[in-house]
């Protein structure tokens, strides 16, 4: 017999829970606000990753958060149409191993370029104002998928690190032979360094797929991968042999206005 009522209560529950799902249900032409917060995880890199990374030996994230507004347009009963301002911060550190590494580095107060061999350490971390235009399918009145496009600003950007425990083959604009150029030993870390954060792109474009989970009341949960179609870096620019790309996931909260 208590098991009966319990049962009871928890159909009672259900019922009441897909009642107030139920009112949340958008009208055509609505327009609604929420506030986000959410948090990035994933790296700045080279996709496919170059045969002169041999072994990646540690990555760690940066503090990486997403702040923003979202508006979203209800074009039909299902689909809705979604926009607004976010301020994101993409960023990580990563420590490997490499041959044949093309880069120019700070050594004895001097700028050198060539083929490094050793060890690399890198950290990564952008600030960006963002503006993402999405469409938004209900798969029923709590879950939502999402996909469209972004455009970012940066504001301000890291990029910078360390080579050491290996050697360098000097090479510049006239010399490009390996084999017989110079060779500089670079045994210690921080010895030689670089910073490369003010030759990134002003702006970054790309394409992000996500969704969103809404819960009785004002609150929800979303999560969206977005992918980079720019390399950070201008191709004029040397000091990188790779094409270096952002590539996020960012989860979070949202609250509804």
């Amino acid at each position: 017999m208590k098991f009966n009522n319990y049962i009871i209560v928890i159909l009672a529950l259900l019922l009441c829970f897909t009642s107030k799902v139920a009112g949340q249900e958008k009208a055509k032409g609505e327009f609604s606000h929420k506030i986000v917060v959410g948090y990035h995880l994933g790296g700045t890199m080279p996709i496919p990753l170059p045969r002169e990374v041999r072994k990646i030996s540690s990555y760690w994230p940066q503090f990486t958060p997403q702040l923003g507004y979202n508006i979203s347009y209800q074009a039909g009963e299902r689909w809705s149409l979604e926009s607004g301002i976010t301020l994101d911060w993409k960023g990580m550190g990563a420590r490997d191993e490499v041959k044949y590494m093309y880069t120019k580095v700070i050594y004895g107060g001097d700028e050198i370029q060539g083929y490094f061999t050793g060890k690399n350490e890198t950290r990564v971390k952008i600030a960006y104002a963002t503006l993402p235009v999405r469409i938004a399918y209900d798969l029923n009145p709590t879950w939502k998928i999402r996909g469209g496009a972004y455009v970012s600003y940066r504001s301000s950007a890291e990029f910078s690190g360390t080579v050491w425990d290996g050697y360098l083959r000097r090479v510049d604009d006239n010399i490009n032979d390996i084999i017989n150029s110079e060779k500089i030993d670079i045994p210690n870390k921080n010895d030689a360094t670089f910073d490369f954060g003010k030759e990134m792109r002003n702006f970054d474009m790309g394409v992000s797929l996500g969704f969103e989970h809404i819960f009785p009341g004002r609150f929800g949960i979303y999560g969206d991968l977005t992918y980079s179609l720019t390399p950070i870096f201008p191709s004029s620019f040397t000091g990188v042999d790779m094409k270096m790309r952002n590539i996020y996931f960012v989860i979070g909260a949202s609250y509804r206005l």
